[in-house]
């Protein structure tokens, strides 16, 4: 993971500025990462406080986080892979509060997490098992579980975790972030890549456990200026589902989607910077319960937690 951070960060500065030329010839909004901390962006958030630290050994590689339905001011998280298959509840401060194991799930390299209606419309976590830095993965796979409600016991462990293996129309990717549409349960995964344009990709519906299946290519009147994006490693999507945030090392964007319209038109939508600070290996982002806030943070320890609040 470092040898692979130190190169990234040799070669992405000149590649990520480059790419994102083009598009903010396209539109004044859409800037590279290294304006992404001037003070001339433009932001419908203030800027970003710290509302907290992590410092809980088991908590070292923070990968992915989700604001919790049921417990007001939590979060779920997971470390990367060498963890096992386990979910983590924290607060906004960073406080360890439980540790649950996943029932029926294995860590390979668990990138992402995202919450979204499970079996019954019921709240439920997805945990992205799709990590895929050689390129050689033929095991990529989704889980799906109730999420747990908190308890006194500080361990516990889930119902057994529902299974959606998957492979791509057109070769093999590594991807780090993942989305949920909150009305229909569809799976969307974006790609990291460093060099050639990033995609997005969604299950075919209906969501399908124990059946392997080949995604569908997202298009989108301004996918072109997402597939611009380098090194994404976490992704959000508001529990009202108007808005998606694209976390990559560097720094945040944001999608918006008209009202009234289907989810899925947020991809016609351009995206639009968010101020955040730099952190080290950035790769977590969320929404707060209540769609007004975003929350950042990193892994290694001790891993910074931002809050940026709406205005």
């Amino acid at each position: 993971m470092l040898k692979w951070l130190c190169l990234l960060i040799a070669v992405v500065i000149g590649v990520t500025a480059c790419s994102f030329s083009q598009a903010q010839k396209k539109d004044a909004r859409f800037k590279p990462w290294t304006e992404v901390s001037s003070d001339g962006t433009s932001s419908e958030y203030d800027e970003a406080k710290q509302s907290g630290t992590i410092t809980d050994k088991s908590l070292a590689e923070i990968s992915g986080l989700s604001a919790s339905h049921f417990s007001p001011g939590v979060y779920w998280v997971h470390n990367d892979s060498g963890d096992k298959a386990r979910l983590y509840a924290i607060d906004a401060k960073g406080k360890l509060l439980a540790k649950v194991e996943v029932t029926g799930a294995g860590n390979k390299d668990w990138e992402d997490l995202a919450s979204g209606p499970g079996a019954g419309g019921k709240p439920a976590l997805y945990i992205a098992d799709t990590g895929n830095n050689g390129g050689a993965r033929d095991d990529l796979k989704i889980y799906r579980i109730p999420e747990p409600k908190l308890s006194s016991d500080k361990t516990s462990t889930t119902e057994n975790a529902e299974v959606f293996p998957f492979s791509y129309p057109d070769g093999n990717h590594d991807s780090e972030a993942i989305l949920v549409d909150p009305t229909n349960g569809q799976i969307y995964l974006i790609t990291k890549t460093l060099r050639q344009d990033c995609g997005v990709y969604r299950f075919p519906l209906p969501l399908k456990a124990n059946q392997k299946v080949v995604l569908e290519k997202v298009g989108g009147q301004k996918i072109k200026s997402i597939a611009q994006l380098r090194m994404v490693t976490g992704a959000a999507v508001s529990p009202d589902g108007s808005r998606v945030a694209i976390r990559t090392y560097f720094g945040a964007f944001e999608l918006q989607r008209t009202k009234g319209k289907a989810f899925g038109t947020i991809f016609d939508s351009e995206p639009t910077v968010i101020k955040v600070p730099l952190m080290s290996q950035a790769e977590a982002i969320a929404y707060s319960a209540d769609s007004k806030s975003i929350l950042l943070t990193s892994e290694k320890l001790p891993a910074p937690i931002y809050q940026l609040t709406r205005k």
